[in-house]
């Protein structure tokens, strides 16, 4: 892995922007994949279609690939359940993240890789999937104010990934700032850690967390928490 000053940018190294090519093993032989980190940021709010590109609180930025197919797939955002006044909260996502191709063990914050977002995509043998920088900052605050390790089990759903696995129609899966965070079913203290989880979300400002009756499991004759969903949809 190469990197290379860029005009103007200092010695020190939170202002080094380093252009990488890495090569992929891909159908047929290799390809190349450039990408950029830059500066860690914050991350604010943002509504699909979204951009060109896309930049992550640990500094990496991508850019993105149209899918047309995949876009036209979207349920009608004026059907959103929230009314005409949410619908740019609903349109269809424009750009997203060639998983195929794209960096899996960069990371998007100080704790998480890319490859922890779009692994459900990949075990589908899906290709496209998009990541919201500011649920992804959200989450490295919630794992750092807990001060031990999360781990997200859903995050970026197609509408036909959703549709398979029983989501909402509008499940903020489908635009990248829903994620699923899991909760070992079968700890002593599941209810617990997963009220901690939530606790911290709402400090840290998600814009909504599922209430936690709504996401258990079956144990031992008991309902326990088995994940804490968390999106940033805006409002």
């Amino acid at each position: 892995m190469k990197g290379r000053r860029r005009p103007g940018c200092s010695g020190q190294l939170r202002h080094l922007m380093m252009l990488v090519s890495v090569c992929l093993t891909g159908c047929g032989g290799q390809v190349s994949v450039d990408f950029t980190i830059g500066t860690p940021t914050s991350a604010g709010p943002a509504d699909p279609p979204y951009g060109e590109s896309v930049t992550f609180p640990s500094g990496l930025r991508l850019q993105l690939v149209r899918d047309p197919g995949l876009s036209a797939s979207y349920p009608n955002p004026e059907a959103n359940p929230f009314g005409l006044s949410r619908q740019h909260h609903y349109r269809k996502v424009g750009n997203f993240v060639d998983v195929s191709r794209a960096p899996l063990s960069q990371r998007v914050s100080e704790n998480f890789l890319l490859s922890e977002y779009v692994a459900p995509t990949l075990q589908r043998g899906g290709r496209r999937a998009y990541v919201d920088p500011e649920i992804a900052g959200h989450l490295q605050q919630i794992r750092s104010g807990l001060g031990r390790p999360l781990v997200v089990n859903s995050a970026y759903r197609t509408p036909e990934h959703n549709r398979a696995v029983g989501g909402a129609t509008y499940s903020r899966h489908l635009y990248g700032d829903g994620v699923d965070v899991d909760v070992d079913q079968f700890s002593v203290d599941a209810d617990t850690r997963a009220q901690e989880i939530f606790n911290e979300a709402m400090d840290v400002g998600v814009n909504f967390a599922a209430p936690l009756t709504e996401t258990t499991a079956p144990v031992n004759g008991s309902s326990v928490v088995s994940w804490v969903h968390l999106d940033d949809r805006g409002f």
